[in-house]
């Protein structure tokens, strides 16, 4: 998959603009506030109709504007970024419009076809990002890492999660509802249960599934993020690189010994808690995964560098585990040499071109971005100033 063709009108301060000939890689750089975040949060609200910077597309739109529009043109098939001999003429070009309006009312087309809902348009442009709010995925609450896995159990072809999580979030309102209410018997809870209880098993097995080819994928990234930055840095006795004790990925179900006790079992013997707390405790809502260092959260002893390492490593094993199963992403990636050294960015761009995924990354100077960080594969630049783009010659 590689988007072509993108237009965006009306997106913050980006009025007009046509990015055209998209590359492999495309790199766009311009001082902040220029609106290059923005050009990303615009792919992002291609593929799901929504910005990674606001859920509130009201302030996404330009101001004194009515609504924002953003389309864009991609090939889908068996081209990739690492097959530059493939032919074109045998992909199938696609076209993706949205249209995002101040009284909330979205408009998505499809191949020029209005889509009933918008659900229908998940999974037809996989986008993974990576941008400062990324690195709370080690740090952050067990809901950001939920979100984490469940984006890639999502793109899973036939693992059913699309239905399955709405269907297990309205039976536990609905629980949570009744336990509100205090003083109530199994038998008022039963159906709830039942249902809390099939959807659980179908969903904790998916993520499971998903989880251990993750684990497997984090294990080869992360020791080829770590080598590749060391064989990169300027300073190779920088710890931050290197021997630190080895890391392991652990999937919390969201109830005690998920591994031989199901979920009804759970919600039985948790019952009496549940009504004296008003809510159910446990169960998929609560799942985490926990990155360990020897026996301590990996978040609590290792470094900043190493913290931010570590999540792109995830990010990059997700799109690997997906790639694999023939779901390609495209990366979008928000000024990472303001994150990590030169050393680190280089490693994880070797990753990048190792996936073939397409990229689109920003930085606030030209020089932040390095030609050679794509290697062999094909590449170019944008310059924004002002809400205005242009390629760089």
């Amino acid at each position: 998959m590689r988007i072509r063709k993108l237009s965006i009108h009306n997106f913050r301060n980006l009025k007009a603009s046509s990015l055209l000939g998209l590359e492999d890689f495309n790199f766009i750089h311009g001082l902040n506030g220029s609106g290059k975040t923005s050009v990303l949060e615009s792919i992002h609200t291609l593929a799901l109709t929504r910005s990674f910077r606001s859920r509130k597309m009201q302030t996404v739109i330009s101001f004194e504007e009515d609504s924002l529009t953003v389309r864009g043109e991609f090939f889908v098939g068996e081209f990739g970024c690492k097959n530059k001999g493939a032919d074109v003429s045998r992909e199938t070009l696609s076209s993706i419009g949205v249209r995002r309006s101040r009284q909330d009312m979205v408009l998505v087309k499809l191949n020029g076809e209005k889509l009933a809902s918008v659900g229908e348009l998940a999974g037809v442009l996989p986008v993974q990002v990576i941008n400062p709010a990324s690195f709370e995925l080690l740090e952050g609450s067990p809901g950001v890492r939920r979100q984490y896995l469940d984006w890639g159990v999502f793109h899973v072809k036939h693992s059913g999660f699309y239905e399955l999580w709405p269907r297990y979030r309205k039976a536990l309102q609905q629980r949570n509802s009744l336990l509100r209410r205090g003083n109530i018997g199994a038998s008022v809870l039963a159906p709830w249960d039942a249902e809390l209880a099939s959807t659980a098993t179908l969903i904790s097995a998916a993520r499971q599934r998903h989880f251990e080819q993750l684990a497997v994928a984090f294990d080869e990234v992360y020791r080829k993020l770590l080598e590749n930055s060391t064989r990169f840095a300027e300073d190779r006795s920088d710890s931050a690189l290197g021997n630190i004790p080895s890391l392991s990925l652990e999937l919390y179900a969201g109830w005690k010994d998920a591994e031989v006790v199901p979920f009804a079992e759970a919600l039985k013997a948790d019952l009496s808690q549940d009504i004296k707390s008003g809510f159910t405790r446990n169960g998929p809502h609560r799942a985490d995964i926990v990155l360990k260092c020897g026996r301590l959260r990996a978040g609590e002893v290792l470094s900043r560098g190493q913290i931010k390492t570590i999540v792109c490593a995830l990010k990059l094993a997700q799109s690997k585990v997906l790639l694999s199963q023939g779901v390609p992403t495209v990366f979008l990636i928000d000024d990472l040499a303001a994150e990590l050294d030169e050393g680190r960015c280089r490693a994880v761009f070797l990753e990048l071109i190792d996936l073939g995924v397409q990229v689109f990354a920003t930085a606030v100077k030209e020089s932040d971005l390095h030609n050679e960080w794509c290697g062999e594969r094909s590449l170019k630049r944008f310059h924004v100033e002002h809400g205005s783009i242009s390629p760089v010659l």
